[in-house]
């Protein structure tokens, strides 16, 4: 079912999900997705969370026990991994993200949870780095969490707006930007 629901998502968007729809691409009887989910906004919470637990999987197991740049430099990988190997998914992952700023969305407070989460595993990660001394200890490490989660959200809506964009090229610029931005500074 949710691959049913990924094709309809990224084929036609959020209209195009609904129960009846998924359940017949899906070659299931149509009550079967009303019957498991109930809504559509429960079926497109649902989705959300298995993308995110996709997504955190990926950059759990790209991060492991490292911190501060080296972090981060991992998440940028793990990024690109998602939007090279899973392109649908990721697309289907960010139409219902950049929806849920619809205050009648149903998900919006699924999509907030993981944004939350985000931000405090990368914050977690540079203060980790101030204290080992890989991050610069004078960076807010709140802010800075905030500022990375927004350059990724925001490098991936261009490349959905943009499907030709030179995401290669933008990953390598944004691991060289991670370095110069949040790595220890030398004193003058």
């Amino acid at each position: 079912m949710t691959q049913a629901a990924v094709s309809l998502l990224v084929e036609g968007g959020i209209a195009a999900a609904t129960l009846a729809a998924i359940g017949e691409r899906a070659g299931y009887s149509r009550g079967l997705v009303t019957h498991r989910f109930g809504t559509k906004a429960r079926l497109l919470a649902s989705l959300h969370d298995t993308f995110v637990a996709d997504w955190i999987a990926r950059v759990q197991h790209a991060v492991g026990d490292r911190n501060g740049v080296e972090a981060l430099d991992r998440v940028v990988d793990a990024l690109y991994g998602f939007v090279a190997e899973a392109p649908d998914e990721m697309r289907a992952m960010y139409l219902l993200r950049y929806a849920s700023i619809d205050p009648g969305a149903d998900f919006r407070t699924n999509v907030a949870k993981a944004h939350k989460a985000q931000r405090r595993d990368v914050q977690r990660w540079i203060e980790a780095g101030q204290k080992a001394g890989s991050v610069d200890a004078r960076i807010d490490a709140a802010l800075a969490a905030d500022l990375f989660c927004a350059t990724v959200d925001g490098l991936i809506y261009r490349w959905l707006v943009t499907p030709k964009l030179p995401m290669r090229d933008l990953h390598d610029l944004l691991k060289a930007q991670v370095v110069q931005v949040f790595g220890p500074r030398k004193a003058r």
